[in-house]
C-alpha cells in the first residue's frame, strides 16, 4: 500500500459559520479549536461532505455546491464555489462518499441511492444518475459512514453499531442482516462519528461535547470497546459540522516546469519604448539606422484551482526557466535563464527589449519614428 496522505480535521462553528482546518488533535490537552486555520465562511450550510480527493460539497437550501478550501479571508465560500445540483438536495438525510468516490444518499422518506458525484446543476441526480439500492427505514438511522476498506457502518435507532458491504438492490434486508460491532451502545456518540483513512474511529459525545478516538480495529480487537476510547479534547459541541479530509497543504515545491506548448497569448497591449524625430533638409532620401535598447519589467503571479492550501505567510519558491514570447514564431517559449520564482508573491523579471531598423525616410520633411513593444 502506498503512503497515505496526511489527514486533516475540518470543522464549522455554530456561531458565524466560520470554518477551520488543521491536523487532528493528538491528545486531550491539544487545543485544536484554537489552532485550526480559518478557511472561510459557510453561512446557511445544511450539510457538508468531502470526496476522497478532498473536494468539498455543501448543501444549502435545495442546492448543492462544490469547491475547495480555503477561500480568501472574509469571503463567503459560496461566492467562489460551483453549483452542481439544485432543488432536490434538501430532501436527503445522509450524503456520503465511499473510498472510491461513489456518492451514497438516504432520502428523508427512507430510500437509499448510489451514483456518481453531481457535476451539472441542470441534471437531476435522483432521476437521471442515481440508482436505488435499498428501501425501508434508512431515515431512522442516527449515523451512516464508511471505513477505509469500503464497508458501510450505521448506528441504528436502537443504538447498535452495525456494518456490512453496502446493499446492491432493494430486496436486501441490510439493516437487519448487517453484523453488530461490539455490545456497547453508540446512540450518544453520533454528533460526529467517522473513520480516518488509517482506520482510526473518532466520535463526539452528544451530551458532553468531548472528542474520542479508537485505534484501528484488529482481528483480536475488532469491536472498538468504549473502555478503550482515548479522549482527544472537549468543547466540540460548538461545532455544527466536522469531517475528515485529505491534507492538501503545499509545504514546498520540489520541481516545477513551465509547459510552453500549453501557453496561450490571450491579449496584447502596445507600449511606446522609444521615439525619435529626424529632419531631412536635402533633396536626397535620408537613410538612417534606428536602434534602441530598453530595460522593462515583467510582473507575474501564480494561481491554481486544485484546492491546495498554503499557510498564511508561507514563502514557497522553485527554480525554473523564464516564459517569454518568441516574436518569430509568435508563441510562448522558455528562455534558458534559470531564476527563482515565488509561488505566493508577485514576481518581477527585468528584461531588455531591443531592435534595429535601417530604412529611408521622406525627403525635405519632418520624420518621426516610434518603436512599439508588445
Amino acid at each position: 500500500m502506498g503512503d497515505i496522505p496526511d489527514t486533516v480535521l475540518f470543522v464549522v462553528a455554530r456561531n458565524a459559520f466560520l470554518a477551520g482546518v488543521g491536523l487532528p488533535p493528538t491528545n486531550e490537552e491539544d487545543k485544536f479549536l484554537f489552532r485550526a486555520n480559518p478557511v472561510g465562511k459557510l453561512k446557511n450550510a445544511a450539510k457538508i461532505f468531502f470526496s476522497p480527493g478532498g473536494e468539498l460539497f455543501i448543501v444549502r437550501g435545495g442546492d448543492v455546491f462544490k469547491g475547495h478550501v480555503p477561500v480568501p479571508e472574509g469571503q463567503e465560500w459560496f461566492d467562489v464555489a460551483k453549483k452542481v445540483g439544485k432543488v432536490e438536495w434538501g430532501n436527503f438525510k445522509f450524503l456520503l462518499f465511499n473510498p472510491k468516490g461513489i456518492l451514497y444518499a438516504v432520502t428523508n422518506n427512507g430510500d437509499f441511492y448510489e451514483g456518481p458525484a453531481p457535476t451539472n446543476e441542470n441534471m437531476s441526480w435522483l432521476c437521471q444518475q442515481a440508482k436505488k439500492i435499498a428501501t425501508g427505514n434508512w431515515d431512522s438511522l442516527r449515523a451512516l459512514f464508511f471505513d477505509p476498506e469500503g464497508l458501510l457502518y450505521a448506528v441504528r435507532s436502537d443504538g447498535k453499531l452495525v456494518q456490512r458491504s453496502p446493499p446492491t438492490c432493494p430486496e436486501e434486508d441490510w439493516l437487519n442482516t448487517a453484523a453488530q460491532v461490539g455490545k456497547d451502545s453508540w446512540g450518544h456518540l453520533t454528533d460526529f462519528i467517522a473513520f480516518t483513512p488509517k482506520g482510526e474511529l473518532w466520535c463526539v459525545n452528544n451530551l458532553t461535547g468531548r472528542l474520542f478516538k479508537w485505534a484501528p480495529a484488529t482481528k483480536s480487537q475488532p469491536d472498538f470497546p468504549h473502555d478503550d476510547a482515548m479522549p482527544m479534547g472537549q468543547g466540540y459541541a460548538a461545532c455544527l459540522f466536522m469531517a475528515f479530509t485529505t491534507d492538501k497543504t503545499i509545504r514546498s515545491i520540489e520541481h516545477f516546469e513551465f509547459l510552453p506548448e500549453s501557453g496561450k497569448i490571450v491579449s496584447r497591449i502596445s507600449e511606446v519604448l522609444d521615439s525619435e524625430t529626424y529632419v531631412s533638409r536635402s533633396d536626397r532620401t535620408l537613410v538612417h539606422s534606428f536602434s534602441f535598447s530598453r530595460e522593462v519589467s515583467a510582473f507575474s503571479s501564480f494561481s491554481q484551482d486544485h484546492g491546495f492550501i498554503m499557510q498564511p505567510g508561507a514563502e514557497i519558491t522553485f527554480d525554473a526557466g523564464i516564459p517569454c514570447i518568441d516574436k518569430a514564431a509568435d508563441q510562448v517559449s522558455i528562455d534558458g535563464t534559470i531564476r527563482t520564482w515565488s509561488f505566493t508573491k508577485f514576481n518581477e523579471v527585468k528584461v531588455t527589449a531591443h531592435d534595429t531598423y535601417r530604412g529611408p525616410g521622406p525627403c525635405q520633411t519632418l520624420w518621426s519614428w516610434s518603436t512599439w513593444h508588445r
